[in-house]
């Protein structure tokens, strides 16, 4: 019997968020010390007596986020050119990609979406790549806080997962391909690749100028670093949320799922994402809270008005 990877790897993960978020939320004094230390990182990281089990909280500097985005930039970049040189040039996919699409989709697989939806969606996650790559080594200021080495690793799962869930039911890239021709043609673009391509790209500015505001706050107006403090963003979105950085990727996500409509295992990458960024939202929100007593009281954590 052969099972999914993707979708049980992303499921998994999205149960893990849902449900000890849920108790760190609500129940945090009675779970046991380690783990908490694993779930909370950086601002909101755990400030109580250190759990005994140390193998289970190796941690690593929160700045170590550049070296998933230097994987994923090259991993997106390699899977757009071999789509390239099917769609465009009419080669065929190498034997070893095909078998590792199997191993991680089934051999099962079909083409969900057409050649030019999967192409759009795989260049849209690769700008996206790129653009964070450039954030973090040139525009955000990161202090000296720690990551636990779970979620270390869980962002090269993510981003590895994310473009291979586009690659394995990509029309020339699965066994049965008949819906779909392993062609891109500018005739089979949909409303919805229109709209969320416009979507992502919209999201992408605003969670750009997050990265600017939030960098800003620990530079001078020549633009040196001098101070490593947390204080209160301002402008733009931060004016209705307290993490457009995290809705934007939320909303990057869902524009990719309209674009890949049709697509049965993306959506397992967008509720993974969607969890991911409202819990981090929620926690960075009620730190702000805890520490500004002038935080803006109309602000939200993650959703303008609601939440």
């Amino acid at each position: 019997m052969e099972l999914n990877l993707l979708k049980i790897g992303f499921t998994l993960m999205t149960l893990f968020i849902v449900v000890i978020g849920g108790f760190i939320n609500n129940f945090e004094k009675c779970l046991p010390t380690f783990i908490a230390q694993t779930f909370r990182y950086g601002k909101f990281a755990y400030k109580g007596e250190p759990s005994s089990l140390r193998f289970i909280i190796l941690e690593v500097p929160k700045r170590w986020f550049k070296h998933f985005y230097i994987f994923s930039s090259i991993w997106s970049t390699y899977a757009l050119m071999l789509m390239t040189y099917v769609y465009i040039f009419g080669g065929d996919m190498p034997h070893y990609v095909n078998v590792c699409l199997d191993f991680l989709g089934t051999s099962h697989r079909r083409a969900g979406v057409s050649a030019i939806s999967a192409f759009i969606a795989l260049i849209l996650l690769t700008l996206q790549s790129w653009r964070r790559f450039y954030e973090t080594f040139f525009v955000s200021v990161f202090s000296d806080s720690n990551i636990n080495i779970a979620h270390y690793m869980v962002g090269y799962i993510h981003y590895f997962g994310a473009v291979a869930a586009v690659l394995v039911e990509a029309p020339g890239l699965t066994p049965l391909s008949i819906e779909h021709k392993a062609v891109v043609s500018l005739s089979d673009i949909r409303w919805t690749d229109a709209l969320g391509s416009a979507l992502f790209l919209w999201a992408f500015v605003h969670q750009f100028r997050a990265a600017v505001i939030l960098a800003n706050l620990r530079k001078n107006k020549k633009g040196d670093v001098v101070s490593m403090r947390h204080n209160i963003p301002s402008g733009d979105w931060f004016e209705l949320v307290s993490c457009p950085h995290l809705l934007s990727e939320a909303l990057m996500y869902l524009g990719l799922g309209l674009v890949l409509l049709g697509n049965y295992t993306w959506p397992f990458v967008f509720f993974w994402v969607l969890s991911n960024q409202m819990e981090t939202a929620l926690l960075t929100h009620w730190w702000y809270l805890s520490h500004f007593k002038e935080y803006p009281k109309e602000r939200h954590a993650f959703i303008p008005y609601v939440l």
